[in-house]
């Protein structure tokens, strides 16, 4: 491809959508900010006006219609890479989870990414290659507690990741999925609490408790920061043997290997627990 690739990143007005497409640019791409407040993504980014800024909301099938629609006029064609990073969390207990809040976290995490790869492989097949690089979380291999529908998005992810890397490999697709752990961004301010412990009460008030403070010294203990991630989404994209599960930070490849390492049943009932600093009984 002559001249410099083309890349959209979703998700990219804040966080690790933001550092990734800044990342990129530095790089020498051409870059399209996918977001869903064009305002507030023209004020962060009134610095790098290189940068193409479109409307691009990934739980509505019109804006992803349009918003490819302009990152490919902009990038003359296929695009090199897809960067697949809009997403949040929903937390609550299993059996009290709001179903409808859960239902619109998987039209984002979910089929929001199929939403734009089903806009963005055409062209790159029929150019005979490109780039998809989901960014998702080392929660797409363990899960904690009171996320469990957050994680089964993720997991999801990593799932049609698999089939895509089969899929588009005879076309010169290639795909990987960044799996970062605890990250300094405001994405614990956007999750959405719901079920009794967003009324402030329940069975599961105590443990939510526990978590926040648990994910507090996490922060704490094991910085990471959206740089940190968007470095490794560029190093991906650029590295053909660019492993398809890519884990970044210490936490994520501490956590990664005891998945890796030991049994379900000792990860629920140990070294999660113990890598938390909590306890919470599988058992009465």
């Amino acid at each position: 491809m002559s001249g410099p690739s083309t890349v959209l990143v979703t998700g990219a007005g804040r966080g690790i959508g933001r550092a990734s497409a800044e990342a990129f640019l530095d790089a020498g791409w051409r870059v399209v900010a996918g977001v869903r407040d064009l305002a507030a993504a023209q004020a962060a980014y009134a610095e790098r006006p290189e940068l193409r800024i479109v409307r691009l909301d990934v739980a509505e099938a019109e804006s992803v219609v349009e918003g490819a629609a302009a990152a490919h006029e902009h990038a003359g064609g296929a695009l090199g890479c897809v960067v697949s990073n809009a997403g949040y969390a929903v937390l609550g207990a299993v059996e009290e989870v709001d179903l409808d809040e859960v239902r619109a976290m998987f039209e984002t995490n979910l089929f929001g990414a199929v939403a734009v790869l089903q806009q963005a492989l055409p062209p790159m097949r029929e150019a005979g290659g490109g780039v998809v690089v989901l960014v998702s979380s080392i929660g797409a291999r363990i899960t904690h507690p009171l996320l469990g529908l957050y994680h089964a998005s993720k997991y999801g992810l990593s799932a049609l990741g698999e089939a895509l890397a089969v899929e588009g490999g005879r076309f010169g697709i290639r795909v990987t999925s960044i799996e970062p752990g605890m990250v300094d961004t405001d994405f614990p301010k956007a999750t959405r609490m719901t079920g009794a412990i967003a009324r402030g009460e329940g069975p599961y008030l105590a443990l939510g408790a526990d978590l926040r403070a648990a994910f507090g010294r996490w922060r704490k203990n094991h910085p990471t920061t959206p740089q940190d991630v968007a470095a490794a989404v560029v190093a991906a994209t650029l590295d053909p043997a660019s492993p398809f599960r890519a884990p970044v930070g210490d936490d994520a490849r501490l956590l990664a290997a005891l998945r890796e390492s030991t049994t379900d049943d000792r990860v629920w009932r140990h070294e999660l627990w113990e890598f938390l600093e909590l306890d919470w009984p599988l058992q009465p």
